[in-house]
């Protein structure tokens, strides 16, 4: 009965939707920049850094992921440094937040970039990386300030480029959302100031060709100017990930699944900690019924976000595929326990419902089928229609579903009455077989029966004596 991505209410739905931008953040200890211009105690630690990473690139393909420990060491070292070079202890205090905020250490990576700020205030490179943490936060209007600022204080070098990214890609998850058209126009003109300093600036292409995507939904030939835009950057850059995944995006509202999941699986290949295109590789694997192939995706997803909800969702509907019952229920019960700032997730609950709607299929269509199974789905599809924000499809579908259980007990009971009918039935008719038999018992054990008519002779005695003659007949 229901399988497949159908059943997934609200939830994995990158298939059909824009995959949700990830903020540049310039981590400029790490190449030519800012930090690396100073010649001293901090370059040296900067040199330090550099080689771990390159130590790191030695091992299996994934994202560079240094341990706790070293990124503690690291950023001790540069603060170290910039006690013993004042004249550049705003960048050291900077590269000690870069180093938290790759590791993952947001609070303490922001509070490197407000510390750097106080002693260089005109320090663009800690404005914009403080911008992108708090949009990631959510907190969209300090995030523009942030990039503002970091504009002014430098407008023409290359850090305002991502500055001027950072800013496009806001205002345009912005626009996105209240689908203003006005807010589409200044994104993309952030994003032409970015490509005026920077002609290769591959995330401004990116973010350009996903407005187009975007804004293709009320003006198809928008979706021309998209495949152009990812065109042109793969000219400039053939392995950035990113693009394909656009590309996918593209050829899959063209109706072309094939070269979709293509696009996709580059864009997965080139960088495999990319979430959004695992996520869309799963989501076509669903709808493909491929579920190992989907899980795979989604666990991939859940390795770099262990709480990332559609992927929770989708390894629980990957697994039922599989007929692994127990296991998607366990990860159902997991997405319910989801919990993500509503300010980067407001439509979190809305898709919460869409677990119950699953655990009801699960329980009707993947477990034994006894009535406390029917009696859970039951349940789970009552309380996926009780959510003020499910929708009226699978409402109806519940409806039906909730009708088809019921039917099924009554058809039960019914059956249940005429096997019951049935026995009755064939109990009785023992009984009067029983009866029958005794009857016949008793009339073939009585007194003989009389000897016929017409004088023939009576049995022989026991013994084997001749019986007498008959007395001979009167005349």
């Amino acid at each position: 009965m229901g399988s497949g991505a159908a059943s997934l209410v609200r939830g994995l739905r990158m298939s059909s939707s824009l995959v949700r931008l990830t903020i540049v953040s310039s981590l400029l200890l790490s190449a030519d920049s800012f930090a690396a211009k100073t010649k001293g105690p901090v370059d040296e630690v900067v040199e330090k850094w550099k080689a771990a990473h390159e130590r790191k690139k030695e091992s299996p393909p994934g994202p560079i992921v240094l341990s706790a420990d070293d990124c503690q060491k690291f950023a001790k070292e540069f603060i170290k440094a910039g006690d013993k070079d004042k004249a550049h202890e705003g960048d050291a205090i900077f590269n000690a937040g870069a180093v938290y905020e790759e590791c993952g250490m947001e609070k303490d990576a922001e509070s490197m970039y407000k510390q750097a700020l106080s002693k260089n205030p005109k320090l663009a490179p800690a404005m914009n990386n403080l911008g992108a943490m708090m949009q990631r936060a959510g907190r969209t209007a300090e995030a523009l300030v942030q990039f503002e600022n970091a504009i002014k204080a430098d407008p023409k070098s290359p850090l305002a480029v991502s500055a001027y990214n950072n800013r496009g890609a806001l205002l345009y998850e912005r626009a996105r959302l209240a689908n203003n058209k006005a807010g589409f126009d200044e994104a993309i003109g952030q994003l032409r100031r970015a490509l005026a300093l920077d002609a290769e600036s591959m995330a401004a292409y990116q973010i350009l060709a996903s407005i187009y995507y975007t804004t293709a939904e009320a003006d198809r030939s928008k979706l021309r100017l998209a495949q152009l835009v990812c065109d042109e950057a793969k000219k400039i850059n053939p392995d950035y990930a990113p693009i394909y995944n656009t590309l996918g995006l593209i050829k899959l509202r063209s109706k072309d699944v094939t070269g979709a999941l293509t696009e996709f699986r580059k864009a997965a290949t080139l960088d495999p900690s990319l979430s959004e295109a695992q996520l869309n590789i799963g989501a076509i694997s669903l709808s493909a019924r491929s579920y190992k192939q989907a899980e795979e995706a989604f666990q991939a997803v859940l390795k770099k976000v262990p709480n990332h909800f559609d992927a929770t969702v989708g390894m629980g509907v990957a697994l039922r595929g599989q007929r692994k019952a127990d296991e998607a229920e366990q990860w159902y019960n997991k997405a319910l326990q989801v919990q993500v700032d509503p300010k980067i997730e407001p439509r979190l609950e809305v898709k919460k419902c869409g677990v119950f709607y699953n655990l009801g299929l699960l329980y009707q269509d993947y477990k034994n089928g006894s009535p406390d199974d029917m009696n859970k789905s039951k349940d789970y599809y009552k309380k996926f229609m009780a959510c003020e924000k499910a929708d009226q499809e699978h409402i109806t579908d519940s409806n039906r579903r909730i009708k088809d259980i019921d039917d099924t007990f009554k058809a039960l009971e019914e059956q249940k009455k005429l096997e019951e009918e049935l026995k009755k039935q064939q109990a009785e008719m023992e009984r009067q077989m029983k009866q029958q038999e005794e009857q016949m018992k008793q009339q073939g054990g009585g007194a003989g029966a009389p000897p016929p008519a017409g004088g023939a002779a009576a049995p022989a005695p026991a013994g084997g004596a001749p019986a007498a003659p008959a007395a001979p007949a009167a005349k």
